[in-house]
């Protein structure tokens, strides 16, 4: 009876909480819609505006719906109200509108992946081009924020702010040591001496592959970024790597003027003064970047409903369940769908396929393949890398009749490796459970509460060779060069765009619209002539916000695991990896996720 009222009573107080979430999001949302209906005090530009781009946020590859993001700890926060192809629309219809005459940039608080950071330097220095200006302010500046910024006129920043210019670094975590303390064994299979996606759960210390290739990548970034900025504030390449080994984050006002990095130390309000001087006007007055997509974009992009070029975005990591996709994931068999939707629309002419993935799934990437495969067949497909196209993601590109990747872009990683975690440790000597298993023949299921026997280690491991040669297959054939010239420049090896235009893994070197300039050319479509149509369609705010829950409910779920079992929250990415595992297919074309400074 005691029991039954627990029961009870644990669900009325699950049911009371999930009543006063829902209550909360139902009035945020009506509160933000009405503050964001009632409170936009430019809807169209006037002569003489001033856009402001204000990125203050994590730079996403698809537009938020959700105007709000809610975390147990800091409650409701929110989000950015524009997705990477947002900003880079506002800055190429302000190029366009004779009424804009500059941009207001400020990036404080501004996170992103290099090429996404690339983008949209590059798309300033763009908007410059037409003869309009750009004035940059920050109290602060990250590397790559500052790398955005440089492709300002004038680069500003605070009295005593600071500039982060020390190069390029990035954080691997290696628990090893804490699974063995947990008692948690990490049976795994790969192909590929550089397929690092597994390699902190095999070893506690990187090994000299992973440091080649993660020292490679991390070269090609800063050279692409230095010159860059190089070119935008008249410096020489060698003088910038000089400068970058004197720790300039740590400098003094006056030592960071002398650097030149910066065309002044300022309040905010002092560069809102310089405005107000080049416009001539007695107010700051101007039009936000949203504002100013919302009522421009089909002034400057007219629609043609006759002959379309879809852009159907992939994003995040690939699953053979949707419950393992995530909030950003990608789940084959809905993807397959929006793939077979554009295929059968006669309207559309030819697919830009936008990937912005680490991989996941190798079942997953080859139902993807196998899609586009059949859409290939009716029309033209072109492809077009974001921050990440590895392993999986690689698969699902390799077969385009073009593919078109951002200097920066991380792709390659074509390898194959599959883990099996062993929790009989953990269960059996930390928490006095055992198992035992009853089985009718030698194979019998093999579970995660035991160690793998040497012929279920040997099937695994066959499977695994296998898979590698089908992806080496898929590779060769989608690009035209035979499957050992793909062996040599695979073995789950990363590379950045850069690199991978000069081996053969991508054809240009560019951005989506590039891509959808291909598109048009290989349909035959007049420049103009046709519209850009966006898949899938935006979730809806119920369904984001029941994602967000389910993604509250894991970190809660971890950080209960912090006390119980002793872990600290540095700890978590590793707990969500393994996780993840538990879901997954045994075989993973799968990167790994890295922390780039």
């Amino acid at each position: 009876m005691k029991s039954f009222l627990k029961n009870v009573l644990a669900v009325m107080v699950g049911l009371f909480a999930m009543g006063v979430l829902c209550t909360l999001f139902f009035t945020c949302s009506m509160i933000v819609s009405l503050a964001t209906s009632s409170g936009s005090t430019a809807d169209k530009s006037e002569p003489g505006d001033v856009m402001y781009l204000k990125i203050n946020g994590e730079v996403t590859e698809v537009p938020p719906s959700m105007p709000f993001l809610f975390d147990i700890v800091n409650g409701f926060q929110m989000k950015q109200d524009l997705s990477l192809r947002g900003y880079l629309n506002a800055i190429a219809i302000a190029k366009q509108d004779p009424n804009i005459v500059g941009i207001y940039l400020n990036t404080d608080g501004m996170t992103a992946a290099p090429a996404s950071y690339e983008a949209i330097h590059d798309a300033l220095v763009d908007f410059r081009a037409a003869g309009k200006w750009v004035i940059a302010y920050n109290d602060n500046f990250s590397m790559g924020q500052y790398y955005v910024a440089s492709a300002a006129d004038s680069v500003f920043v605070n009295t005593i702010g600071q500039v982060t210019f020390d190069g390029m670094s990035t954080v691997l975590t290696y628990p090893k040591a804490l699974l063995d303390k947990l008692n948690i064994e990490m049976q795994i299979f790969r192909v590929g001496s550089f397929k690092s996606a597994v390699e902190p759960y095999m070893v506690e210390h990187i090994s000299e592959a992973n440091r080649l290739q993660t020292e490679t990548y991390l070269r090609n970034i800063w050279n692409q970024m230095i010159a860059d900025i190089a070119v935008s504030r008249n410096l020489s390449e060698d003088y910038l790597n000089e400068l970058a080994n004197q720790a300039v984050s740590y400098m003094q006002p006056e030592e960071l003027a002398a650097t030149k990095l910066v065309d002044g130390q300022v309040y905010k309000s002092d560069v809102e003064k310089m405005i107000l001087a080049k416009t001539g006007k007695k107010e700051l007055e101007g039009i936000w970047a949203k504002d100013l997509v919302d009522t421009g974009f089909e002034t400057y992009y007219p629609q043609d409903k006759d002959q379309k070029i879809a852009v159907l975005y992939a994003v995040g990591e690939i699953a053979s369940e949707a419950t393992a996709s995530g909030q950003d994931g990608i789940y084959y068999e809905d993807l397959i769908k929006e793939i077979r939707k554009v295929a059968d629309e006669d309207a559309v002419k030819a697919l830009v396929f936008r990937v912005n993935s680490p991989g996941g799934s190798g079942f997953a990437s080859e139902q993807i393949w196998k899609a586009l495969t059949d859409l290939k067949a009716k029309k033209p497909l072109v492809v077009s890398m974001g921050d990440y196209a590895a392993s999986g993601g690689y698969y699902i590109s390799c077969l385009a009749d073009y593919i078109v990747a951002e200097p920066n872009t991380l792709t390659g990683s074509i390898g194959v490796f599959g883990v099996i975690p062993n929790f009989g440790g953990l269960a059996t000597g930390k928490l006095g459970v055992n198992f035992e298993e009853v089985k009718t023949h030698d194979f019998g299921t093999l579970t995660t509460m035991r160690k793998a026997m040497e012929p279920e280690r040997a099937k695994i491991q066959n499977g695994i060779n296998h898979f590698y040669e089908l992806f080496t297959a898929r590779c060769a054939e989608g690009r035209h060069m035979d499957q050992d010239s793909i062996k040599a420049i695979a073995g789950g090896r990363v590379w950045t765009g850069s690199d991978a235009v000069k081996i053969g893994l991508v054809d240009e070197l560019g951005g989506l619209d590039i891509a959808v300039k291909k598109a048009v050319e290989l349909a035959n479509l007049e420049d103009g002539k046709y519209s850009r149509v966006n898949y899938p369609e935006p979730k809806s705010e119920m369904e984001q916000f029941l994602e967000m829950m389910n993604e509250q409910s894991d970190d809660i779920t971890l950080r209960i695991a912090d006390k119980l079992l002793g872990t600290t929250p540095a700890d978590r990415s590793a707990l969500r990896f393994i996780g993840r595992l538990q879901q997954a297919d045994h075989i993973q074309a799968r990167s790994f996720d890295a922390v780039i400074y």
